[in-house]
Formats: structure tokens, C-alpha cells, sequence
């Protein structure tokens, strides 16, 4: 019973989606109907007058005018009404053509602004009725001329319902395609400001250790003494080539602080050895954390460890802001990196998204080749991230 069902539920979108695949198919639809709807009206009033090839020809011609109704409109809605207003003059009878002529008036009236399309329905409604009264031996308040003026409204009437709900239509999806470039505008944005404050993060700590490298070279000049010609030789070209290095990155970082021009010196930026002052600070500031840290540590670039505790800031922080007081924080040292883990429960609605937090943690995972991946299970927010660690030979004391 339930597949029955459901196949007849399914039968009429089904049939919807094969018509507006082509509109040919739905044009050759509306003129059977039209056709098949006016014929059994006519043939309803037989007793007042004979019907024959000429009702058979006007419908044919009907049939191939709606057919085409689509293309030049209002040449095929004139020869209609033209066709309409010699087959009533000659035979003094209603034709076939009358109802084409009022479906290619409703076709018409769909492209049109209402105004328009008002008047163009008046006038054609007129030209019916006056036809009925010069041609017919109908009264100005016969039904059979008055019901021509309704079935002109309808048309109208039609045609204005449809030409409203277009646009209806266009306006929602031009509002839906609007939001979704906005959204797709701002998360760019959002994207670039990251990858600057990972790149500025990143500048501050080549500086920091490049500054360290230039004092201790500087310090070597005067204590290695054992070969004085090449050893001052080789340590003022590593000095010089460290200030240099220095000065270049110093005008790069005032390409991307802008304004950043405080004087202050570039303190060292925190690593995951920092994780026991973060959590301290939270748990200071009402997040209870529970803290859990199995593993051997490795040794990490000094941009994934930085990186690292700016997403288990981050996802602190989210838990902190989003969550319901409590958070998870796991970190697993593994033998190619570290597992980091935040688990925190989600207080009122709430659900993964393209926050901003999120992506600035995506982006630091996958700029120093890990991955972060963000959920929710059963009713918890869960942060899984994973960093590399470094190659031995790439650490240097």
C-alpha cells in the first residue's frame, strides 16, 4: 500500500518535470485541452445550429496557432481574432478559434505590465461582445455575449496571477543568490584576514629568531678567537647577512601591520608548552577544563606549535563563549604529531558552521600541513585537529 502511494504521490511532479523539460511538450498539452474543452462546448449547444468542416478547419487552425504560442504572440493572437471575427460573421455560430484567441491573450498578457495588459484584454473583450451583438441574434444581456467578457477577465485574470508569481519567483532566487555571494564574499574575506594574521604570527617569529641569531653571532665575533682572520671574517658576513635579513623583514611586516608602528620590541610567540598557562587562564576566567595529556612530546616546527595552541585557544575560547561552562581538551602525542581534541557541550541552538573561529583554526592546521575537522555528537561541540611533527634532522638546538 505504501509503494502504491508513494508512486502516485510522485506521479503528477514526475509528469510537471517531463512537460517543463520541453516546451513543446507543454504548448501541444495546453492546445489538446483547449481545443478538446472548446469542441465539447460547441457541441453543446447543436440544437441552436448545425456544425461542420468549418468548425472541424477553425479548430485545426486552433490547435496549430497554440502550438506555436510562444513565437511571435501577438501576429498568431491577431489572426485568431481575425478568424474568430469572419467564422461568427459568415455563420452566424461560435468557433473554435474564439478559445485560442483567449489562451494566446492570456500568453501575451503574461509578458506585458499590468497596465497593458488590462487595456489589451478590455479591448479584446470588447471586440467579442460587440461581434456577438452585430453578428448573433443575442440580446446586450445575453449570457451567451456576457459570458465572452468573463471569459476575456479570466484570461487577464490568469495571466496577471502568473506574471505575479514569476516574479515572485525571480525575486526570491535573486535574494537567495545575493545572500549566498554574501556569504561567499565575507567568508573570502574572512579567509585573506586570516592567512595575513597567520603570516603576520608567522614574520614575528622569523624575526624574533632571526634577532636571537644576530646577538649570539655578535657575541661569537668577540669570544671565538682561535682563528681570528677567518672566524671574524665568516661571523661578520653572518651578521651582516642576518641584519639584512632583519631589515627585509622588518618592511614586510610594515606591509602587513599597516599601522602596527608602536615601537614595542617582537616578544616570542607562545608553543604548546604554554597549553598549562592557557588553561589556567580559562579556568580562571569560569571555563572548568579538564585537561588530559598522554604521549611521549615530540619536537615541533616552531610554526606548528604556535599554531597548535592557537587552535586549542580558539577552540577554548568558543567553548568559553558558545558552550554550557565546561570543556574537554585532550592532547595525544602520536609518532608523526600531535592530537589535539576539544569536547565541550552546546548550550541552546547551536551547529557546525563557517564561523569565523572555525575557519581561522582550518587554516592554521592546513597551512602547516595538518587537518581539523569540527562536529557535533550528541549534543557536543568537538574540535579533532592534527599537526605534524618535524623531521629530526630539521632540529636545530
Amino acid at each position: 500500500m505504501s509503494d502504491r502511494l508513494t508512486s502516485d504521490g510522485d506521479a503528477a511532479p514526475g509528469l510537471l518535470t517531463w512537460l517543463r523539460a520541453d516546451l513543446r511538450r507543454f504548448d501541444l498539452v495546453v492546445a489538446t485541452i483547449t481545443i478538446a474543452v472548446g469542441g465539447a462546448l460547441i457541441a453543446g449547444n447543436t440544437d441552436r445550429f448545425d456544425t461542420g468542416w468549418p468548425e472541424v478547419a477553425a479548430g485545426v487552425g486552433a490547435f496549430g496557432l497554440l502550438a506555436l504560442r510562444r513565437h511571435v504572440t501577438p501576429v498568431l493572437l491577431a489572426i485568431a481574432l481575425f478568424a474568430t471575427v469572419v467564422h461568427v460573421a459568415l455563420l452566424d455560430r461560435p468557433t473554435p478559434m474564439i478559445f485560442a484567441a483567449l489562451v494566446l491573450l492570456a500568453t501575451l498578457c503574461v509578458r506585458l505590465d499590468r497596465r497593458p495588459a488590462i487595456l489589451l484584454g478590455a479591448a479584446t473583450g470588447a471586440l467579442l461582445y460587440g461581434l456577438n451583438l452585430l453578428f448573433t441574434d443575442v440580446a446586450p444581456g445575453d449570457p451567451r455575449a456576457v459570458i465572452t467578457l468573463a471569459w476575456t477577465g479570466l484570461a487577464v485574470g490568469v495571466a496577471d496571477a502568473t506574471r505575479s508569481w514569476r516574479r515572485y519567483r525571480e525575486s526570491s532566487e535573486a535574494q537567495v543568490r545575493s545572500a549566498v555571494l554574501a556569504a561567499e564574499a565575507e567568508t573570502r574575506q574572512q579567509v585573506s584576514q586570516e592567512r595575513l594574521a597567520i603570516a603576520r604570527e608567522l614574520h614575528d617569529l622569523l624575526a624574533h629568531n632571526l634577532s636571537v641569531m644576530n646577538v649570539q653571532t655578535g657575541a661569537a665575533l668577540h669570544l671565538l678567537r682561535a682563528d681570528p682572520e677567518h672566524a671574524e671574517t665568516a661571523l661578520i658576513t653572518a651578521r651582516d647577512a642576518g641584519r639584512t635579513i632583519l631589515d627585509e623583514l622588518r618592511e614586510l611586516l610594515a606591509v602587513l601591520r599597516d599601522d602596527d608602528a608602536d615601537g614595542e620590541p617582537i616578544t616570542s610567540l607562545p608553543t604548546v608548552d604554554d597549553l598549562d598557562r592557557l588553561v589556567d587562564t580559562m579556568r580562571a576566567a569560569g571555563l572548568a577544563v579538564t585537561w588530559t595529556e598522554t604521549g611521549a612530546p615530540r619536537n615541533l616546527a616552531p610554526a606548528v606549535s604556535l599554531a597548535s595552541y592557537r587552535i586549542v585557544q580558539e577552540a577554548l575560547t568558543n567553548a568559553a563563549k558558545h558552550g554550557s561552562g565546561t570543556a574537554d581538551l585532550r592532547t595525544t602525542w602520536v609518532d608523526d604529531g600531535l592530537d589535539v581534541g576539544v569536547t565541550n557541550p552546546i548550550a541552546g541552538e547551536a551547529g557546525v558552521g563557517g564561523g569565523h573561529g572555525v575557519i581561522g583554526m582550518r587554516e592554521r592546521a592546513q597551512a602547516n600541513g595538518g587537518r581539523l575537522g569540527v562536529e557535533v555528537v550528541d549534543g557536543q561541540f568537538v574540535v579533532e585537529a592534527w599537526l605534524p611533527a618535524a623531521p629530526e634532522r630539521e632540529i636545530t638546538a
